[in-house]
C-alpha cells in the first residue's frame, strides 16, 4: 500500500477502521506509511452510496473517458448493490462522505484561500473614477445622488 501512495503522490490514506481494517491500519503505520487516515463508518454501505448521489449527480464527482480499470468499476457501481462485488463502490462512498467533513486546520487553509482572493482581486486593475470640475452640470448631478 505504502508504493501505491509513493507511486500516486497521495498524502492520504483512507482505512475504514472496522474488522480488518484495523490491523491494516497498525501494520501501516508500524511500516511506516504516513498519511494513514482511519474512516469510521456510521452507517451501512448502501447508506453511504445512497448519501452521496446528490454529488455525484450534480457532477461534483469526475472520472477518466479511459481507463484500464473504468469498465470494471463502471459495471460494479451500476450493479450495487446486487453485484458479486462491492469494494470499490463502498471506498468510494466512504471518500466522498470524508471529502465532505471539515478537517483539522480547515479553518487556516481557508483563511488563506480568502486572502489570496483578495490579493488577486487588488491585483486587478480597478476602474478609473471620473472626477468632474465642481460646479459642472455632472458634478452637481453627482452631488444631488449623494444626498
Amino acid at each position: 500500500m505504502c508504493e501505491q501512495q509513493n507511486l500516486y503522490g497521495a498524502t492520504t490514506v483512507l482505512i475504514e477502521d472496522k474488522a480488518s481494517g484495523t490491523q491494516l491500519i497498525q501494520e501501516l503505520i508500524a511500516d511506516g506509511c504516513h498519511g494513514v487516515t482511519r474512516y469510521q463508518p456510521d452507517c451501512e454501505k448502501i447508506m453511504r452510496l445512497h448519501a452521496q448521489t446528490a454529488m455525484i449527480e450534480n457532477g461534483f464527482v469526475s472520472i477518466p473517458q479511459s481507463a484500464a480499470w473504468l469498465a470494471e468499476y463502471l459495471h460494479e457501481m451500476t450493479v450495487f448493490p446486487n453485484g458479486k462485488h462491492d469494494d470499490q463502490v463502498d471506498s468510494t462512498a466512504q471518500f466522498l462522505d470524508w471529502f465532505k467533513k471539515p478537517f483539522p486546520g480547515q479553518g487556516i487553509f481557508e483563511y488563506y484561500r480568502r486572502l489570496a482572493e483578495e490579493a488577486e482581486q487588488r491585483r486587478k486593475p480597478q476602474p478609473a473614477q471620473t472626477v468632474w470640475q465642481p460646479g459642472s452640470m455632472q458634478w452637481l448631478a453627482e452631488q444631488n445622488k449623494s444626498k
